[in-house]
C-alpha cells in the first residue's frame, strides 16, 4: 500500500508538472498573440513616426534588428530625444509601446520590413497644401536637388551628412516627405521659405526615378 501511495504521488506530481508546462505554453502563446495585436493596431501611426523621426539618422534595418525589452526601448527613445529627435511625450510613448510589442526579445528573427505598412500610415499633418496639388518634373528636380540638397544628402542622393534618399522609405509616404522638407526635422532645417511646392514636387519626382 505504501508503494502504491508513493507511485500515486509521483504520478500526481507528473500530471501537475505537465499541466503547468501546458499552461505556460498557452500563456506564452497568448502573450505573443497580444503583442502581435498591439503592434498591428499601432503600426499605421508608429510606422509613419519611425520614417519621419528616426530614419533621418537610422536605417530601417538597424531598428528591425533589435530585440529589446520595454525598459530598454524606453531608454533608447529617451536617448534619441536627448540627441535631437523631435518627439512629443505622446509620440515617444506610442513608439515605446509599438517597438516593445513588435521587437521584443521573444519576437521571431524574420519580420516584415518597417516600410511594409507605410501605405496605411496616417499623415503626420492634416494641413492642405496652400498651393494645391502639383505634378513633379523629374528633369527639373535633378538640378534643384544638386543646388539645395546635395551638400547634405550626397551626390545622386546616395547619402552624406544626411541620410541616403535613394529608395528611402520616406519617398513612399508623400505626406511625411512634404512635412519634413517644409518644416524640417532634427538637424534638417525647414525649406518652406526657400523651395516652392513645385520645387519640392520636382525633387520628389526625381528621387522616385532613382
Amino acid at each position: 500500500m505504501k508503494g502504491a501511495n508513493v507511485k500515486g504521488t509521483r504520478n500526481g506530481a507528473t500530471v501537475l508538472c505537465i499541466g503547468a508546462l501546458l499552461s505556460l505554453v498557452v500563456t506564452t502563446a497568448a502573450q505573443e498573440d497580444d503583442s502581435l495585436s498591439i503592434a498591428a493596431a499601432l503600426a499605421p501611426r508608429a510606422e509613419g513616426l519611425i520614417v519621419a523621426r528616426c530614419s533621418v539618422c537610422h536605417s530601417a534595418d538597424l531598428i528591425a534588428q533589435q530585440r529589446l525589452p520595454r525598459a530598454r526601448w524606453e531608454t533608447t527613445i529617451e536617448k534619441m530625444k536627448q540627441w535631437g529627435a523631435e518627439l512629443s511625450p505622446d509620440e515617444a510613448d506610442l513608439l515605446v509601446r509599438y517597438l516593445s510589442a513588435r521587437y521584443h526579445p521573444g519576437a521571431p528573427d524574420q519580420l516584415p520590413p518597417l516600410d511594409a505598412e507605410l501605405r496605411k500610415a496616417e499623415p503626420l499633418t492634416q494641413e492642405t497644401l496652400a498651393e494645391g496639388p502639383v505634378t513633379g518634373v523629374a528633369a527639373r528636380g535633378a538640378g534643384l536637388f544638386e543646388h539645395n540638397c546635395q551638400a547634405c544628402h550626397g551626390a545622386e542622393a546616395m547619402g552624406g551628412m544626411g541620410p541616403k534618399l535613394v529608395k528611402n522609405p520616406i519617398l513612399k509616404h508623400e505626406d511625411i516627405f512634404w512635412e519634413t522638407v517644409l518644416h524640417g526635422r532634427g538637424p534638417m532645417p525647414a525649406w518652406d521659405s526657400v523651395l516652392s511646392h513645385q520645387d519640392i514636387a520636382d525633387i520628389h519626382a526625381w528621387l522616385m526615378t532613382k
